[in-house]
């Protein structure tokens, strides 16, 4: 995970935007955490962890879990709803002797977003792991590293036969005994080479989709031995990969090649994982219930259908925003209301109009009052609505009338640009949408929608 210990309350309005980052994930043993898990409607957070095979209250593997059978969940939900967060929350709970080695790995920090495969997130995974290993101080024996080490040795002179044929370059290869630490340089050259030029990487990726038969059962073979090590050492019983930024990458094209088009890859790795879900794959849902569990992480649900505020809801951002920010500097309480209810219930979209709140802030004032917030809502509906076409405004007509009659609103394809630019927010199951709060203060909404124009 990123560092994140220097993000302090701010007690100054000068401090107000390194409090409120975006993209900072902020995890449970950070100050500005705020547990959301019981106000987002419909969702039941212990469906994750049973999902995972683990007892809800005690974050320990049920008596009757079998090791061989290996959970792959995705779990989907829109951008800045919470989900990185969340994960991080049952990575820290899980993390015992009768429970899971959680190993995160985001992909921002360690590979091409504009160039991504899913062999680049596997190679990932293994360097992630050695150096939460590595962290914990646990070393592997020679034995246990050998037949992986051989075999990647084996593969990389592959690569380097293709890659000398066109450039000269070549991967080194450590000629010392096998060791956890030779392994763990040799993960990370092959990583920095996936992410070195696209002619390169495509050679390396070559070579291990050649072999991907034998590599999946060397993968498999080396993450049971490392559990065996764990649970001898009472540690953990299980390794559970974390693997989270997927709606990150460059590309629509890159997010489906990676899940739907390597869906048979992903299935003979047995190792108990999580991927987040872009929103924009929801819709292909179906297709990976076949081999997986999805569960939908929706915003937190900051009004029912019938528009009435739930109360515990706004409470709960009080909470999150007194965290981070003192409440003296705001003029009032019905300023923060205002604020929070604009938010829509999306963490992010509610830290974005703060951090707005302090760009057009009057720095003599010291503080954000009705006015301040009044000129970031301006400025941040212009921008939020600016590029969004005839064709969704008619989309979220159809969205507000729905909602005003209280009707259910089927599904279309019109729906995932809208979701993925935060046009609209949704929750509970997937079956509440609602529009952004602040499209809504837009005049283009305002003229269009609520017009009927």
């Amino acid at each position: 995970m990123m560092d994140n210990s220097f993000y302090k309350k701010a007690t100054k309005f000068s401090e107000i935007d390194n409090a409120v980052k975006l993209e900072i994930p902020i995890g449970p043993d950070h100050e500005f955490y705020t547990d959301f898990s019981e106000v987002r409607g419909d969702f039941e957070e212990k469906s994750l962890y049973k999902a995972l095979h683990v007892n809800p209250t005690t974050k320990e593997f049920e008596p009757n879990f079998n090791q061989a059978n290996k959970t792959l969940l995705f779990l989907a939900g829109m951008r800045g709803s919470g989900k990185t967060s969340e994960l991080a929350k049952i990575a820290f709970k899980m993390c015992k002797p009768d429970g899971y080695f959680p190993v995160v790995c985001n992909l921002d920090d360690g590979l091409d977003l504009n160039n991504m495969e899913y062999m680049d997130i596997l190679i990932f995974q293994l360097e992630c792991l050695f150096q939460k290993l590595g962290d914990c101080h646990l070393e592997l024996e020679e034995t246990i590293v050998l037949s992986m080490h051989k075999w990647f040795t084996q593969r990389i002179e592959e690569v380097n036969k293709a890659i000398k044929a066109d450039s000269g370059f070549e991967l080194s290869i450590d000629a010392s005994t096998p060791s956890f630490w030779s392994f763990f340089k040799l993960a990370g050259k092959l990583k920095a080479s996936l992410t070195g030029g696209i002619e390169n990487a495509t050679k390396v990726r070559t070579v291990f989709k050649n072999n991907f038969t034998d590599f999946a059962l060397q993968f498999n073979t080396f993450i049971e031995q490392v559990n065996l090590i764990l649970r001898k050492e009472k540690i953990a019983r299980e390794i559970l990969f974390i693997v989270d930024g997927l709606e990150k990458t460059g590309s629509l094209e890159i997010r489906k090649k990676i899940i739907f088009e390597e869906t048979n890859r992903i299935r003979q790795i047995k190792v108990n994982t999580i991927f987040t879900l872009p929103i924009e794959l929801m819709a292909q849902q179906q297709s990976l219930r076949t081999f997986s569990e999805v569960i939908s992480f929706p915003c937190v649900k900051i009004r029912e259908k019938d528009g009435s505020i739930v109360e515990k809801a706004v409470e709960r951002f009080v909470e999150f925003t007194y965290k981070r920010i003192d409440e003296r500097l705001f003029d009032s309480t019905d300023t923060l209301r205002r604020a929070i209810l604009l938010g829509g219930g999306s963490p992010r979209e509610y830290l974005r109009l703060l951090h707005y709140a302090y760009l057009y802030g009057d720095d003599d004032k010291g503080i954000i009052d009705a006015a301040t917030l009044d000129k970031a809502i301006k400025k941040l509906a212009a921008q939020t609505a600016q590029y969004i076409t005839k064709p969704q405004l008619d989309t979220l007509k159809i969205l507000k009338e729905a909602n005003d009659n209280h009707t259910p609103i089927p599904f279309g394809v019109d729906w995932q640009e809208l979701l993925e630019k935060i046009i609209v927010l949704e929750y509970n199951d997937g079956s509440y949408k609602r529009v952004n709060p602040i499209v809504e203060e837009s005049e283009l909404y305002k003229y269009y929608v609520v017009g009927g124009k």
